[in-house]
């Protein structure tokens, strides 16, 4: 029986040997990456320990403390303190000349950032105001715009029929729906702007209308009940308009809308920055610090909501919205900064080379601003499926505003880029794109200031 039991044993091992050799491999694996890990560990407190010039001070404080406590004497020790304070300083003075490529890295990223801090806590010198934008420019009229879609959504939801058609047909804007679908920048159709809309609702007088409710439908066999017959008729009641009551809701939907929109800019500002940052110097390995606050920086509470970051029903398209109105001004201004600068040099090639990207780019502008006006047309996106990048923008009739960037990114170098170097550094569309990009993340600053100076002068 015993025998049988070992040969029943051998046979079950060798017909699971695949089994048992896994088993085997993954207690060896953990074994072994145990010990690597407490080596990592050691090695890397180890090489801390030599940046820093630790061991020296670790070793020279633990036998002052002891050395202190024997004494029992508080002046022995703070003598002997002092004297380890003098070895450690003296020893990183000698070891500065050996630091590695990593130290100056280092110092050279503590430097600017301290550069950085020091000059946001400097006050501007310049105390004049920018004055706000106009026209198509005014992010105040986009405000309004979409401030009144949301409180078309908002009737809309709450099946107050009678306010939402008034409100549609007030001063003919009866092309603005609560459902977004309607995504063009220059919606709000005034000559007066967002005052001459609020002015004429506060000045527009209350009045009522009767609303007849239909009567409800009755079975066959409810109809042949004449007591039911003689009850089922349509009831009525009386609504009454404010429009000054609906001004003052437009205004705190539109600092509702504010405080969604501002972060919006300086997400857009500041991923601009980074990526003008890439073009220009080459990219950099990040650091252990910029890790951890880019990971807190995602988890953060928004203000009021105790972590709800819900917003307002059309946030979503709201983003792209602001997107687009901060691309059509940044391509305006783009233009006008090729015609105000001067050529690198003064020859007649670069100036002819300055000319011929001044009109290039506002042909392009020509092309992309009617598309960013009248926004992306999604149902038609999805009918293409994957195109080839930078070919299916132009298939469209309106565009994102990653698209503007995207097919000036891809155009082809014209000819006049190739009149010299400085000529290719300035004016090709890669160099084009990545102006775009800073002029757009300092029109997302001043937008900022144009959307809080909005609405502190609507309260």
């Amino acid at each position: 029986a015993r025998s049988t039991l070992i040969m029943s044993s051998f046979s079950y091992v060798f017909n699971n040997a695949h089994v048992v050799m896994s088993f085997l491999a993954l207690i060896l694996l953990d074994i072994m990456g145990s010990t690597a890990a407490f080596q990592t560990i050691n090695n890397r407190h180890a090489l801390l320990g030599k940046r820093r010039g630790a061991f020296t001070w670790n070793n020279r404080l633990c036998k002052t403390k002891l050395a202190a406590v024997k004494d029992g004497g508080m002046d022995a020790f703070t003598a002997q303190l002092q004297a380890a304070l003098a070895e450690a300083e003296a020893n990183t003075d000698t070891s500065s000349s050996s630091d590695t490529v990593t130290d100056a890295y280092a110092t050279e990223i503590l430097n600017k950032s301290r550069s950085a801090v020091t000059a946001t806590a400097e006050p501007s010198q310049s105390s004049t105001p920018r004055p706000q934008r106009t026209g198509k420019h005014a992010i105040s009229s986009l405000l309004m715009q979409r401030a009144i879609q949301t409180q078309l959504y908002y009737l809309a939801d709450m099946r107050d029929e009678p306010t939402y058609m008034w409100m549609r047909e007030f001063l003919n804007h009866g092309h603005l729906d609560d459902k977004g679908r309607f995504q063009e920048l220059d919606g709000l159709r005034c000559d007066g702007g967002w005052q001459y809309y609020l002015e004429q609702l506060e000045n527009a007088p209350s009045f009522s209308i009767t609303v007849q409710l239909a009567p409800p439908r009755l079975s066959a066999q409810q109809q042949r009940n004449p007591y039911l017959a003689a009850q089922a008729v349509g009831r009525s009641y009386e609504e009454t308009i404010l429009p000054s009551k609906i001004s003052q809701t437009l205004r705190t939907v539109a600092r509702s809308l504010e405080t969604e929109w501002v972060p919006v800019l300086f997400e857009i500002a500041e991923e601009d920055r980074k990526r003008v940052q890439l073009y220009n110097a080459p990219p950099q390995i990040q650091t252990a610090a910029a890790a951890y606050q880019a990971f807190w920086c995602e988890r953060q509470v928004v203000a009021g909501g105790e972590g709800d970051d819900q917003g307002t029903p059309l946030h979503a398209l709201n983003e792209r919205i602001v997107a687009r109105f901060c691309t059509r001004v940044a391509l305006d201004e783009l233009i006008d900064e090729l015609q105000d600068e001067s050529p690198a040099d003064d020859s007649a090639e670069d100036e002819e080379a300055k000319r011929a990207a001044v009109e290039w780019l506002r042909d392009f502008a020509n092309e992309w601003e009617p598309k960013l006006k009248r926004g992306p047309d999604d149902n038609k996106r999805r009918s293409f499926g994957v195109a080839p990048p930078g070919h299916w923008q132009r298939l469209c009739d309106g565009a994102d505003a990653d698209d503007v960037t995207e097919a000036m990114w891809q155009e082809l170098p014209p000819l006049f880029v190739y009149a010299s170097d400085d000529a290719m550094r300035l004016y090709s569309p890669e160099a084009l794109a990545a102006r775009l990009r800073r002029v757009r993340a300092s029109v997302c600053d001043e937008l900022i200031g144009d959307l809080q100076a909005t609405v502190l002068s609507m309260s």
